[in-house]
């Protein structure tokens, strides 16, 4: 009987291929989601907006330096956007093979097939997304928690670098600072005071992170931000368990056999490395529950630890189980693939949208010009900062107005009467309320602005995506 290693090489060969066929086919994915939005907010930072203060967002400082470096490196074309989606991709494959390699090359090998093709099935609205940027530093500080406990001379070597690399996940979205403890789960022998080394290097690294912010002028709106506006967007849009659950089974679709093979396994003796694994994978779980909002990236950090544990796993199984693993994983990955068509086919709406308002932007406006854009996901954010306007108040999308205080609606329409924009540029996507123009258009001091100072230009209604632009009425002779 042939080996688990041989049969899980054999395996790996024809899913090398599908993974090089799917990379291929990524190539031209185009800048869309959430990436337009950041890409939006730097743009917006390199014409002197302070972040927090100009710009209302809840997302952690590290990826708006992320999206600025990658705009200020390649600009805000789609291609410098894939190949730094790439470049990660590459940089978590080789984390994930120097974990996984103790437990033999072959199944380190379909560790990291199993994450990629997971990437590349999930679509053009993966690319960089935020879970799996923070997934990196997760990955190095699980590694470096296993380090600790196998290399016993260099140990607070390694415990500093768990906490830099925590920290970093945790500058990315703040569930990050869970992995702060992956040395205390790693070892057998539990040392809290050990933990100091861990909180030195996370030190260094917040230090670095939030000193950057405060010098740019942006750390006490960040601090504003996350007692305001955080507690009221984490409560939207709220799904139970059930829920979420639901929507997992299919985006971890191509984990299932490796998750498979880490229960079938689980009475096996544990050393460090598969005790890293666990605690990424538990972390990976709780990142996932603690949003309870279930969307397709928040499974990444769950997915990679299953895919590492499962792989590890897999190496001393018995043949027919390890068979019975590989069949699973040969034929659930179909599930993501046919959700997989349905995101290209949005995909290709929302980019028709982009660039209808783009070309009306730049038919209208000049670059430079104020414009209070309202968008969740319909292509405005990158309308706005590919034409090169500038937004005219803080509030970029529907839900830091729609729920807001009174005094925070009152504060938005007297800035816009108070200095009013060139245009108003608002789409039918306006989280978390169903898709419309009812927050305009139901709130009758905003449309009564509208109606007197404004006239719709543009406007375009297709494939349930609309938007419409308004232009500033000129003074009366």
């Amino acid at each position: 009987m042939l080996s688990n290693s041989r049969f899980v090489t054999v395996f790996n060969l024809p899913l090398a291929v599908v993974a090089g066929w799917l990379l291929w086919r990524s190539l031209d994915w185009p800048l869309v989601g959430d990436a337009t939005i950041f890409h939006f907010i730097a743009s917006q930072f390199q014409m002197g907006a302070i972040q927090y203060r100009d710009i209302f967002d809840i997302n952690m400082p590290l990826i708006y330096y992320i999206h600025a470096a990658v705009i200020a490196i390649g600009g805000i074309g789609d291609g410098a956007w894939r190949a730094f989606d790439l470049t990660a991709a590459v940089l978590m494959s080789g984390l994930i093979l120097v974990l996984v390699w103790p437990a033999g090359r072959a199944v380190a090998i379909l560790a990291v097939l199993i994450v990629l093709v997971t990437h590349f099935l999930l679509g053009p609205y993966s690319a960089g997304q935020r879970d799996f940027l923070m997934s990196i530093p997760a990955l190095a500080a699980a590694l470096a928690s296993a380090k600790a406990a196998e290399d016993q001379q260099h140990d607070r070597f390694y415990l500093v670098l768990v906490g830099v690399f925590a920290m970093t996940a945790a500058s990315i979205k703040p569930s990050g600072m869970l992995l702060l403890l992956l040395p205390v789960f790693t070892r057998v022998k539990r040392d809290w005071r050990e933990l100091q080394w861990v909180i030195i290097g996370a030190a260094g690294t917040g230090i670095l992170v939030f000193g950057t912010l405060a010098a740019w002028g942006g750390l006490e709106p960040f601090i504003t931000t996350m007692q305001g506006l955080m507690p009221r967007y984490a409560s939207l849009g709220a799904r139970t368990v059930l829920e979420i659950s639901e929507d997992v089974v299919v985006w971890l679709a191509p984990t299932a056999g490796l998750a498979l093979a880490a229960v079938l396994n689980i009475s096996a003796p544990k050393p460090p490395r598969v005790r890293a694994m666990i605690g990424l994978t538990l972390f990976g779980l709780i990142h996932l529950l603690v949003q309870r909002k279930g969307w397709f990236y928040h499974v990444y950090p769950l997915g990679i630890g299953l895919a590492c544990w499962g792989a590890w796993s897999l190496a001393s199984l018995s043949p027919w189980r390890a068979v019975v693993c590989l069949m699973v994983t040969a034929i659930t990955p179909v599930w993501l693939a046919q959700e997989e068509a349905l995101i290209r086919t949005r995909m290709y709406q929302v980019l028709h949208s982009t660039s209808a308002m783009q070309a009306a932007l730049e038919d209208r406006l000049p670059r430079g010009a104020r414009v209070q854009m309202l968008d969740s996901d319909y292509g405005a954010f990158l309308a706005m900062a590919r034409a090169g306007m500038r937004q005219a108040t803080p509030h970029i999308q529907w839900f830091s107005l729609i729920f807001a205080e009174d005094l925070v609606r009152r504060d938005f329409l007297a800035a816009l009467e108070g200095d009013r924009p060139a245009a108003v540029l608002l789409t039918n996507s306006q989280w978390p309320q169903p898709d419309g123009f009812d927050a305009a258009d139901c709130w009758p001091e905003l449309a009564a602005l509208l109606a007197s100072r404004y006239v719709l230009d543009r406007s375009e209604n297709k494939n349930g995506i609309a938007w419409r632009l308004y232009l500033r009425r000129p003074p009366p002779d």
